[in-house]
């Protein structure tokens, strides 16, 4: 299963989601189910924003569709992982991101937030970007709202069902890691990821100086993990504007509640931005760190070497 939760605006295209913010408001939120035909083909089918209703009009019994998708993913047979992406990104490169995970076995609930606000054409690349990041601090109200959702649906009905359900690990790739960023350093941040077993910071655009600080208010709660790879090559774009990046540089990896993985020289990462996917996770030790991180468990170390000086894992 994959859902979407989106604070995008909603089109007559099959895959619903544009790629400016809901014409409601930078934080108002809409749920949708992908949904495969028999050719193979994807769209999203938009879930009514009217209460359903289960056994029939009995009004503690009335549901929201997030309340709906939290309870299919919390009571499925496989994990859950609910997965943030990065900059430049229409539902079609979202939609295909989340198959690549949901491909480890695992359901998917994916925040899509607008990060590929235009113009798409190479010689605006940096203007788009600098637009994307505006959008993604927009967007971390809407995401904090998702999880206070989340938190709230779990506190209700954790004690109905089993102390720990399938939605278990939050997965933020690149430029949504300013997004997480964005959420987590204002004063009144309320800790609501500390639900999650794994918090996996992939390949993180946002400043390597001083990350520390906002890493270790996420860690204090909750499992971290932060990947590096030197030569990422999405990533050395972004070092045009930006200081040096937490997901390419081996420098300054001092958070005390985070646990740091390198993957600079492991066979097949190369210049990967997306390490959970071909051809580095045709490393094994790759693919079963992403296995168990997207399972919610702590990462097997065999394969990987600890660097005392660095404070890492280096993946071989």
């Amino acid at each position: 299963m994959i859902y979407f939760v989106s604070n995008r605006n909603i089109t007559d295209s099959p895959l619903l989601f544009g790629d400016n913010f809901n014409a409601q408001g930078a934080e108002v939120l809409r749920v949708a189910k992908a949904v495969q035909d028999n050719e193979g083909n994807f769209s999203l089918a938009l879930m009514d924003e009217a209460p359903i209703m289960h056994n029939g009009d009995i009004a503690d019994e009335v549901q929201t569709p997030l309340e709906v998708v939290f309870e299919r993913c919390d009571n499925a047979d496989s994990p859950c992982v609910l997965f943030v992406h990065g900059f430049n990104q229409d539902m079609k490169k979202n939609l295909k991101k989340c198959r690549e995970i949901e491909a480890y076995g695992v359901n998917v609930i994916a925040f899509s937030w607008p990060s590929n606000p235009g113009p798409n054409f190479i010689l605006r690349k940096i203007s788009e970007y600098k637009r994307a990041r505006k959008n993604a601090r927009r967007s971390a109200m809407a995401f904090e709202r998702l999880l206070d959702k989340l938190n709230g649906f779990v506190e209700t009905n954790r004690s109905k069902t089993r102390k720990q359900g399938q939605i278990q690990t939050l997965a933020i790739h690149s430029l949504g890691n300013y997004l997480m960023q964005s959420m987590v350093q204002v004063p009144d941040y309320d800790h609501q990821a500390a639900m999650f077993k794994n918090i996996l910071l992939h390949q993180a655009d946002a400043d390597n100086p001083g990350h520390a600080t906002w890493l270790d208010t996420l860690g204090q709660s909750r499992r971290v993990l932060v990947t590096v790879n030197e030569t990422d090559d999405v990533l050395d774009f972004s070092d045009f504007i930006n200081p040096d990046r937490i997901g390419n540089t081996a420098a300054n990896m001092t958070a005390q509640y985070a646990t740091y993985y390198n993957f600079t020289d492991a066979a097949g990462a190369n210049d990967s931005h997306r390490l959970w996917h071909k051809p580095a996770v045709e490393n094994p030790t790759i693919k079963h760190f992403f296995s168990r991180v997207f399972d919610g468990k702590n990462p097997v170390k065999a394969g990987m070497q600890f660097d005392g000086n660095l404070n890492c894992y280096n993946v071989i």
